[in-house]
């Protein structure tokens, strides 16, 4: 089979055989992917009942979707060979393990916990694997179990009835039927054994004949035949005295109620040995009994009645010690732990907005990646994305009292959605929203901000967790950010940040309502009221240090608004600017992360090639905070800005000579450059005279002359996003503050053009691009509740419109010849085809590559998404913005893996080393 070609699966190697047949390392040609084959026995072919029973069971196995069981891809035939397509583990399996001697008690209960995991997944969609054993159990090299072969004891089941139990699973008609045995015979519960049917039970025994051989290193019922090994299964009690010394009484009742040989004494479901287990390893005393202690007495021995009477003292003294503990309770363990991100996850990158959560009752925390928030439960092994998250550009996000609801602020709007997943629900659109709380079951405030050249400034506001207008509840204290409502809902904690000058400072603040006064606390920045009655907040020598900031603790009265007692510290080096990376539950659970000390966060990111499989190569110049990138018509330069805290200014790469020089400078924000079709002048958006609102502003791309303004309109501002090489006119993105929306405007570039309307609707319509022969516009638009990218004609864009995206989708770019059409959604780059006779018709789109680069939510101010642009005239490679944590550059700016950690610290009952730290004063 080696080098031969099933469908479209190209065999490289075997993996092993057994009674289903033969398993086969292969390459998935089509996407590029390893799998595993496994080649059903020949005489399948020749059964069509059996094959369309292996069907209907493959569709079945196909819908169990849970991180420990490998996956079924498909059942597919290819010139009557049947074959299996499934998902290819890496590592060894538990027999190997087993082999090489007893596994540790602590690693065999971590491993019995995600075993028991998957059969409960399994279970509760009545799906019974009938052939648990360590040789269908794999292990990966990060310690992720992967149950093999699940189901598929039924799914092969035939009309046999003479059976070899020594393959694996041996064959029959009804899987259930009595008379008819099936499994492999060290490992099958009683009832098997005799051909009786079975249920979700006989899974249960076999895992704890796992278990056993995990934790004794040799196998619990093996014989020299299978009669013999059948007998034993049958006849023969375990033997528990190969098992580890002192191991924890739990486990060794745990082992005896899954290998009661009465099916009605065994565990009635998985999930009660799985919760034995988890009390086990949580148990304050360890993973093994204490040693027996007893007295041995000697007849004739005088020494024995003294050690008799010290015994009798001792246990009363013991004794009375256990009365007075339990009328006493102890203080519940602090337990701290790190959660690894699995394989495939990565943080997103944020700069002022949490990467972390945790609920309420703190069984649950929350983070954010690049493919939308994913939510861990304290008593699971693994996290779940959360459905309805995918491919939104998630910022802020935050539970609800009572745990059961996330807010998240994603495409300029406020919404929220189950924990559980679902359709999010919109509560206003509030494109400069910054971060928020859930205050009460009714009501969430947050904070939102505004820039006009160095000033930056924020309200707080609040609003119905039914959605509506936002109502103001603070403003003109600067930049005001990250607001708590205190109890009793008469004063707001925030922070008030200064941002103008170097270096910028903050104040943690308090406003009363009834006074209407607000007055500073204590100096620091992402303070948080706790229901022990601390305040706690961090503190860091430069606020933009990606590591060092300190967690502080004071003691704090919610009524009369006071600080008092020195305040202490208790966490070390939180992670980003302003220490944001943290999260305190109500339960007292803190979730954290981490960084290394005094690693400057600016942001910074590198420009990359990016071919068409992926590929990079740098561009060039040193990372650093650029936006708005854009490639000169003839492919020579590119323009981009390159932004800080207080400003932004255009600069133009040169890519030929390798070199960056400045073309605009100044103390307001020039941004988002866009080339004249000559390339002899560039167009940028700027807020230099329009108080707060930008403008459109030009000047020779060679640098010569002086700025000049193009355009500007009271009330509105605007930005040039495209200038088509036919025609002139220029192509402008719209926004207005009242109501919040974004259009899409044109403007002659002839002396004394006025502004027109293009796309002025309810809905947000962003990012336009004009097809290279001038009869087609692309644009994303939010008309169906997310951004999905669109085609209509032009200029008559009241002519029929195509829906491009199918899963979301911002900022089109043309293909140079106009027969593709590419956008972005999530972190894969997305291309559609398109055909253009008789008529337009946008083919399915397709994955390009994949990749974490930067894309430009939108905010009040700002309806411009362009943070990537297409080589010319080739049209063969994106110039991408990557972020410096995932950028291939060396650079001495560069985070470290180290810096930009993917694993996040948890410490549970944390309230107990807060209390005894900082005493609150009352």
């Amino acid at each position: 089979m080696i080098g031969k070609k099933l469908a479209h699966y190209e065999i490289t190697s075997k993996i092993g055989k057994g009674g289903m047949g033969e398993v086969y390392r292969a390459k998935d040609t089509k996407l590029g992917r390893d799998v595993a084959i496994k080649v059903l026995p020949e005489e399948f072919a020749f059964d069509p009942n059996r094959v369309a029973r292996l069907q209907r069971e493959a569709k079945l196995l196909a819908a169990l979707n849970h991180p420990n069981i490998a996956a079924i891809y498909g059942l597919e035939d290819s010139d009557g060979t049947h074959f299996l397509v499934m998902e290819l583990i890496e590592g060894d399996t538990l027999s190997d393990r087993i082999k090489k001697g007893p596994i540790p008690v602590e690693e065999a209960l971590k491993l019995a916990i995600q075993i028991t995991e998957a059969l409960e997944a399994a279970h509760e969609k009545g799906v019974i694997h009938r052939d648990l054993k360590p040789a269908n159990i794999k292990v990966t090299p990060e310690g992720k179990v992967k149950v093999l072969d699940f189901g598929l004891a039924k799914a092969f089941a035939g009309d046999e009835t003479d059976v070899n139990l020594t393959d694996s699973p041996t064959l029959s008609d009804v899987a259930t039927r009595q008379g008819i045995i099936l499994g492999t015979a060290a490992y099958m519960s009683p009832e098997q054994a005799r051909g009786k049917s079975v249920d979700k039970r006989a899974d249960i025994w076999a895992f704890g004949v796992a278990l056993y051989e995990m934790l004794a290193g040799k196998a619990l019922f093996a014989g020299e035949d299978i009669t013999s090994t059948l007998a034993r299964v049958l006849e023969r009690e375990p033997d528990f005295s190969t098992l580890p010394e002192n191991l924890h009484p739990r486990i060794r009742f745990l082992l005896e109620r899954c290998l009661k040989k009465e099916v009605r004494d065994r565990y009635g479901t998985i999930g009660d040995a799985r919760v034995d287990i988890q009390e086990v390893l949580a148990d304050p005393n360890g993973l093994f009994a204490l040693p027996d202690t007893s007295l041995k007495t000697h007849e004739g021995n005088r020494t024995s009645l003294f050690r008799v009477a010290v015994t009798v003292i001792m246990t009363a003294a013991i004794v009375g010690a256990m009365v007075w503990k339990l009328r006493t309770p102890s203080p519940p363990e602090i337990v701290s732990f790190r959660y690894e991100l699995p394989a495939g996850q990565k943080l997103t990158y944020s700069l002022f907005m949490p990467l972390v959560a945790v609920s309420p009752d703190g069984k649950r925390f929350v983070y954010n990646t690049t493919d939308g928030l994913y939510s861990r439960s304290m008593d699971e092994m693994d996290a779940r994305l959360i459905a309805g998250t995918a491919n939104q550009n998630i910022g802020d996000f935050f539970f609800s009292p009572d745990g059961k609801w996330l807010a998240y602020h994603a495409e300029g709007k406020l919404k929220k959605i189950a924990v559980g997943g679902g359709i999010p629900q919109v509560l206003c659109n509030i494109p400069n929203f910054v971060e928020g709380s859930w205050y009460d079951p009714d009501t969430i405030v947050f904070s939102t901000n505004t820039s006009s050249g160095n000033n930056i400034s924020g309200e707080i506001l609040k609003i119905s967790t039914d959605g509506g207008d936002p109502q103001l509840l603070l403003e003109g204290d600067g930049l005001a950010v990250y607001p708590q409502m205190l109890p009793g809902g008469r004063s707001v904690l925030y922070t008030k940040v200064q941002m103008g000058g170097t270096p910028i400072t903050s104040q943690v603040m308090v406003r009363s309502f009834e006074s209407e006064e607000s007055k500073p606390l204590i100096a620091g920045y992402v303070a948080r009221y706790l229901r022990t009655g601390h305040l706690v907040y961090t503190v860091g020598n430069d606020i933009m240090s990606v590591g060092g900031h300190i967690l502080y603790a004071v003691s704090f009265d919610p009524e009369t608004l006071e600080a008092t007692g020195d305040p202490v510290p208790l966490v070390e080096n939180i992670r980003g600017p302003f220490g944001i990376h943290y999260a305190v539950s109500n339960s007292g659970t803190l979730v954290y992360l981490t960084a290394t000390t005094g690693s400057v966060l600016t942001d910074d990111r590198d420009l990359v090639w990016v071919d068409r499989e992926g590929n990079e190569e740098r561009l060039g110049p040193d990372p650093d905070q650029y936006d708005g990138v854009r490639i000169s018509p003839d492919g020579a330069k590119v323009a981009l800005t390159v932004a800080n805290i207080n400003t932004a200014d255009v600069w133009i790469w040169d890519v030929n000579r390798r070199n960056m020089s400045r073309l605009t400078r100044s103390e307001a924000f020039d941004q988002y450059p866009v080339w004249a079709p000559d390339g002899g002048k560039i167009l940028f958006s700027s807020d230099r005279e329009t108080n707060r609102l930008s403008g459109i502003f030009w000047k020779a791309s060679d640098g010569a002359g002086e700025t000049e303004k193009f355009y500007s309109l009271k009330g509105k501002s605007l930005f040039p996003m495209c200038w088509p090489e036919k025609g002139n006119f220029l192509i402008v993105g719209e926004t207005e503050s009242n109501p919040l929306n974004a259009n899409i405007g044109i403007l002659s570039t002839e002396e004394d053009g006025a502004l027109e309307p293009l796309l002025h609707g309810k809905y947000d319509e962003i990012g336009p691009r004009i097809s290279p022969d001038g009869k087609w516009m692309a644009y994303q638009s939010d008309e169906s509740g997310r951004y999905e990218i669109y085609m209509c004609p032009f200029p008559e864009v009241t002519g029929r419109r195509y829906k491009v995206s199918t899963e979301g989708g911002i900022s089109p770019l043309w293909a140079p010849d106009g027969k593709k059409l590419y956008y972005r959604s999530g972190d894969a780059t997305m291309e559609v085809e398109l055909e253009t006779a008789p008529t337009l018709n946008p083919l399915t789109p397709r994955i390009l590559f994949k990749g974490a680069y930067y894309t430009r939510d939108i905010d009040e101010y700002e309806a411009v998404v362009t943070p990537w642009d297409i080589s010319r005239p080739d049209g063969r490679r994106f110039l991408m913005l990557k972020p410096l944590d995932q950028s291939v550059a060396e650079s001495p700016k560069s985070l470290t893996d180290e810096e930009s950690p993917q694993r996040i610290e948890v410490v549970v009952n944390w309230f107990e080393e807060l209390k005894a730290r900082v005493p609150v004063n009352k």
